[in-house]
Parts: structure tokens; C-alpha cells; sequence
């Protein structure tokens, strides 16, 4: 029969993520890694093969737990239209940072702006995490528009520029972002949401 693992994994995964979302993978060195999550080198080198590989388990984690969520968030119709399912997210973050500076801010942020991020596996990684939130807001705008390749680029360009908002606002969040700020941040997507979906209108009937 095997032995019990010594540790609870996720608990000890969701510690290191902890660590890295404080200092970044660069500075997370082994030592605090094995300090954060609790336990012994040897117990951590029998559930995971390095610091990359724990590394990516959180990446994996947050993945599931945050991203997959707003992902489903904004693809679900039972939320709203896609303007509303939109708007309903970024006032979200506006909320928390009106209530406490969304101080924790977000993790897939954080990654995206440290030293590991810059090529390879990990910046891959990174980056098919960011395109998915970027084709879920695509993807709600859609849902408000009339079906043709025309308002699918322009979804695109839009989707972008909003994903460049709802990551703007978790950093800044962070640093302590005001509650007005985070406010305007929402009213600068509506105005977004509204342009495309002015452009995209189809053209009145001919008398």
C-alpha cells in the first residue's frame, strides 16, 4: 500500500502561489518556497520535479479557480447580454477597489509583468491565459451584434482594448487604485461597448 503524501497538496500549492504572487518567480527562492508551503525538501521533491514545476501548478490553479470562471462568466447568456456581462465584471473589480484598493490584484497580472515571463515556457503559458480572457470578451461582444466578419474584427479590436482595461485595473488596483478611478475605467468600457455596437448597427431601410 502506497504511503500517505505528508502534505495537503493544494493547500501547500495555494501557499506558494502566495509567495510568487508577492515576490515574483524570480525571487521566490527554494528556501522560502519550502518555508511558504510548509514542508520538507524531500517531501517537495517527491511531489514536484522543481521550482518550475510548482510554478506552473499555481499558474494551473489560478487558472481553474479565476481565469475558467471569468472565462464562463462572460460566455454565459444567463448573465446578461454581453454588455452586461462585461460591464457587470470590470464594476466588480471597481467594487473591491472602491472597498479596500483591490490590494491582492491578480496573479496572472503580476506574472505577465515579472522577469520569468520574458520567452519560453512560461511566457506560453502566460500568454494562452491571457488570450482566452481576451476571445471571452470577444466572445460577449459578439453576442450583442449581427453575425458577419466585419463586426467579428471589430469585436477583436475591442475585445483587446478591454482586456488591456481589466488588466490595467487589477495592477492599479494594487498600488491602491481610487474607487473614481476604477469608476471611469467602467465608463471608458461602456463607451467602447457603445461604439462598436453604433458602428456595427444595421443601416436603416430604404424608404
Amino acid at each position: 500500500m502506497a504511503r500517505p503524501r505528508e502534505f495537503e497538496t493544494e493547500a501547500a500549492l495555494d501557499r506558494a502561489m502566495g509567495l510568487f504572487w508577492d515576490l515574483g518567480y524570480e525571487e521566490a527562492s527554494l528556501a522560502r518556497l519550502l518555508k511558504a508551503m510548509r514542508i520538507t525538501r524531500g517531501s517537495f521533491y517527491k511531489a514536484f520535479k522543481d521550482k518550475k514545476a510548482v510554478y506552473f501548478a499555481t499558474l494551473d490553479r489560478y487558472d481553474r479557480q479565476v481565469v475558467s470562471s471569468t472565462v464562463a462568466f462572460l460566455g454565459n447568456p444567463e448573465n446578461g447580454s454581453g454588455r452586461d456581462r462585461i460591464l457587470s465584471l470590470l464594476t466588480k473589480i471597481a467594487d473591491m477597489a472602491e472597498a479596500d484598493g483591490d490590494r491582492l490584484g491578480c496573479f496572472l497580472c503580476n506574472a505577465m509583468a515579472g522577469k520569468a515571463a520574458q520567452g519560453g515556457e512560461i511566457e506560453h503559458r502566460l500568454q494562452a491565459m491571457a488570450y482566452r480572457l481576451e476571445a471571452a470578451f470577444q466572445k460577449a461582444l459578439e453576442d450583442d451584434l449581427p453575425q458577419s466578419d466585419c463586426e467579428s474584427a471589430r469585436a477583436g479590436e475591442t475585445a483587446r482594448a478591454l482586456l488591456a482595461l481589466y488588466f490595467g485595473m487589477r495592477v492599479l488596483g494594487r498600488a491602491g487604485l481610487a474607487g473614481r478611478m476604477a469608476r471611469d475605467c467602467v465608463a471608458q468600457a461602456d463607451n467602447l461597448i457603445a461604439g462598436i455596437t453604433a458602428n456595427c448597427a444595421p443601416a436603416p431601410a430604404a424608404d
